[in-house]
């Protein structure tokens, strides 16, 4: 394939081969010089966009906000504060261990789950199950669910942003312990606990007896709770707790535009 606009070079047979090695030499000098300075301008470069990629991880891992409203959890607990889940955390289904069973670990089920809460504006986004999410809002709320081939939006006026919250066994809770405890991701959390009567496992007809909360000691934020549940059947079926994690849990106000609800749910 020929090259249009290109010039050939040509090496004359009768030049001096002194010249051509001082000419070549020279020239190697250059490129030489031409490509340090080139290696120090990038290698300057990567240290600064290294440096600004490490700056503004540490910040935003910190978890620290101007926006931030840090409180002392180890007087009360209290769910009714702005709060978000600032990285997705999990749902975690415990199953029963039958008696006599083979099995030395009972199964479990995990999935992603996310919440999203402004007490300021009584709503909340809560995916409750990995088909089902929750938009509460002051006087009603929607029930998304995307089980199906096409999602499903279902308006239900007798739910709404306080009844949901007592219905998870959140209002009632206590804290027994003066000391400091650990969840499990290392944590240092205030624990409550509470019995929730009006707790009921979604699609499953077991009723919870006992409710466990982690508040985050230093912002006063929801890091996780425990929902047990009884059974009336020894089958792997039944379930024996529920959890929802959410280490990332920020107290602040998230986005309102979180809180737009979907197409399905429109009139």
């Amino acid at each position: 394939m020929s090259k249009r606009g290109s010039i050939p070079e040509f090496v004359d047979d009768y030049e001096d081969d002194e010249e051509v090695e001082l000419v070549e030499a020279a020239d190697c000098s250059k490129n030489l010089q031409s490509f340090c300075i080139r290696l120090l301008i990038s290698l300057f470069l990567i240290a600064c966009v290294s440096g600004a990629v490490i700056w503004s991880f540490v910040n935003g891992e910190s978890g620290t906000s101007t926006h931030e409203t840090h409180r002392d959890a180890s007087k009360n607990f209290s769910i009714f504060i702005d709060q978000y889940s600032k990285k997705e955390g999990l749902y975690v289904t415990t199953y029963k261990l039958p008696e006599g069973s083979d099995d030395t670990e009972p199964k479990v089920e995990e999935f992603q789950s996310f919440w999203f809460q402004s007490d300021t504006n009584k709503t909340l986004l809560h995916q409750i199950t990995p088909n089902i999410t929750i938009y509460a809002f002051e006087h009603h709320a929607y029930w998304y669910d995307t089980s199906a081939e096409t999602p499903k939006c279902t308006f239900d006026t007798n739910m709404n942003y306080l009844t949901y919250i007592k219905n998870l066994g959140m209002t009632t809770l206590e804290r027994h312990h003066s000391e400091y405890e650990e969840t499990h991701n290392g944590d240092k959390v205030f624990v409550y606990q509470g019995n929730p009567n009006e707790v009921l496992l979604t699609n499953v007809n077991q009723k919870a007896f006992l409710v466990t909360a982690y508040a985050d000691a230093s912002t006063g934020a929801l890091l996780a709770w425990d929902t047990f549940f009884t059974s009336d059947s020894d089958s792997s079926e039944m379930v024996f707790k529920t959890s929802y994690e959410y280490p990332h849990m920020v107290p602040a106000k998230p986005d309102p535009s979180y809180f737009f609800t979907p197409t399905e749910c429109s009139p």
